[in-house]
This record gives structure tokens, C-alpha cells and sequence, in this order.
């Protein structure tokens, strides 16, 4: 196992895409952090040069926030990438064919694929306070948001890692990189998954008389709860049982099809 995950790490790092994408995060924060400002200035009927969001009480963790909205719609195209070149190269045949244990291959890409939310989530805080501190000019903190903002990234690289689990099983599922981005890209959608999970709560409550939200318990619900930290008690009392279930339903649904299903 643990030479399997050395291995997944070095081709993480040396595909091209990995470092596309970490450029395109980039871009993402830097416009998105830029353009709250131009639209905060907008709504309040005055030019951008004269908003001082520094005296508005913002701070570098405002930009943070942010800018890390934009981790999971490229979390999604990477890791569907990465797990979808293993079938178009024909690796995992190879893999397979030489008696490597499909398990293995399995659990190897799904815990080095946890590596991209954190180092994408990292890159993205980091350009998001450089670029907060110097249009905003917010570049300091007081100690109580130092003390206070491990925790909230925490949990949302928490949610960003459960959510790779699902697009690794999305990868092994499709087995095309076409197929396995398109689905992972409407999964983070939230427009989307309001309309799916509107439709199924429709159909139970409707059907079945059942009342209770699906939406309560689909971890798109916590992708934004760290804006809000602490968590609300009703968030926190279901967030360690929704996010353990979708680490571990969609890895045994992946592994189990990869296991069966024939490569070619």
C-alpha cells in the first residue's frame, strides 16, 4: 500500500494539469476577492477607490472566505483528470494484469487524491489574503481571528476532502474524463443539487408524506458553514455523521465496482 501511495504521489506531481489548475485557482481568487470589492462599491453607489473595507471591518479572513469558494468546482476537474487518465492510458489494465490488488489501487488514489483540496485550499487562502491585504488594505489581524481561523478551514477542507471521495468514485464509475468532470461539475454545482434534491424532497413528501429535507443530509449543505463558524447546534449535531458517511459509502461503492467490473 505504501509504495502505491508513493507512487499516486509522484504522478500527482508531475501532471501538468495539477499545476493548470492550481494557476486557474489562483486567477479565481484573485478576481473573486477583486470583484467583491468592485461590487460592494457598486451596490453602495460610489467608485472603488473610495470603499475602505479595512475601516468597514474587514479583515484578511473576509478575503479568505472568499476566495476558497472557488476550491471545489476545480477540485472536481482535477480529480476527475487524475483518476480518469489511469483508464485512457490503459495503467490500471497493466496494473491489474500484473495481480496488483484492485483494493489497493482503489484506497492509494482515494487518499492521495485527499492531498488536492488541501494544498489547492492552501494556495487559494494564501493568494486570497495577498491580494485582500493590498486592495483592501487589510494587512494585519487581530490575535482573535489568528486564533480563530484554523478550525473553520478545517472543517471546510473536512468537507472538500468527503467530497473527493465521491469524485474518485465518480472517476472509477465513468472511467472517462469527459463523462467523470461532467458529473463531478454538476455534483459541486449548488444550482444543481437544489434542483435534484428539490425534486426527490417533492417526490417523498408528496408520495410517501415524508417531510423531512434530503437537503439536510447532502454535504453540499456544509460547503459553506465556515463562514458561519461556530456551527449553528443543528449543523453541528449532523455534520460528523453526514461527513463520515460520504467518506466511507462512496469508497465502498467505488471500490466494490472497480473490484467486479472488467478493465479494458
Amino acid at each position: 500500500m505504501l509504495g502505491t501511495i508513493r507512487s499516486e504521489i509522484y504522478k500527482l506531481f508531475n501532471k501538468k494539469s495539477f499545476y493548470v489548475c492550481a494557476l486557474i485557482l489562483m486567477l479565481l481568487s484573485v478576481i473573486s476577492v477583486w470583484g467583491y470589492k468592485e461590487l460592494l462599491a457598486s451596490q453602495l453607489g460610489i467608485s472603488s477607490d473610495f470603499l475602505n473595507l479595512k475601516e468597514m471591518g474587514f479583515t484578511g479572513w473576509d478575503g479568505i472566505k472568499i476566495g476558497v469558494g472557488n476550491v471545489l468546482i476545480i477540485n472536481s476537474i482535477f480529480t476527475s483528470i487524475f483518476v480518469s487518465y489511469e483508464f485512457s492510458s490503459g495503467m490500471n489494465k497493466n496494473l491489474a494484469i500484473r495481480g496488483k490488488n484492485r483494493f489497493v489501487m482503489y484506497f492509494s488514489k482515494m487518499i492521495v487524491s485527499m492531498l488536492i483540496p488541501v494544498l489547492y485550499t492552501l494556495l487559494s487562502a494564501l493568494t486570497s489574503y495577498a491580494i485582500a491585504s493590498h486592495l483592501w488594505n487589510t494587512n494585519s489581524w487581530d490575535q482573535k481571528y489568528i486564533d480563530s481561523i484554523i478550525i473553520p478551514i478545517g472543517v471546510f477542507v473536512l468537507v472538500q476532502m468527503a467530497y473527493q471521495s465521491i469524485f474518485v468514485m465518480v472517476g472509477y464509475l465513468s472511467k472517462g474524463s469527459g463523462w467523470a468532470t461532467a458529473i463531478n461539475l454538476a455534483l459541486s454545482s449548488v444550482i444543481f443539487t437544489k434542483l435534484i434534491i428539490g425534486g426527490i424532497d417533492h417526490i417523498l413528501n408528496s408520495w410517501f408524506g415524508i417531510e423531512e429535507s434530503v437537503f439536510k443530509y447532502w454535504i453540499g449543505r456544509f460547503s459553506s458553514v465556515y463562514y458561519e463558524y461556530p456551527l449553528k447546534d443543528e449543523i453541528a449535531k449532523v455534520f460528523p455523521w453526514v461527513v463520515s458517511s460520504y467518506f466511507v459509502v462512496p469508497a465502498i461503492i467505488g471500490s466494490f465496482v472497480f473490484w467486479k467490473r472488467e478493465i479494458k
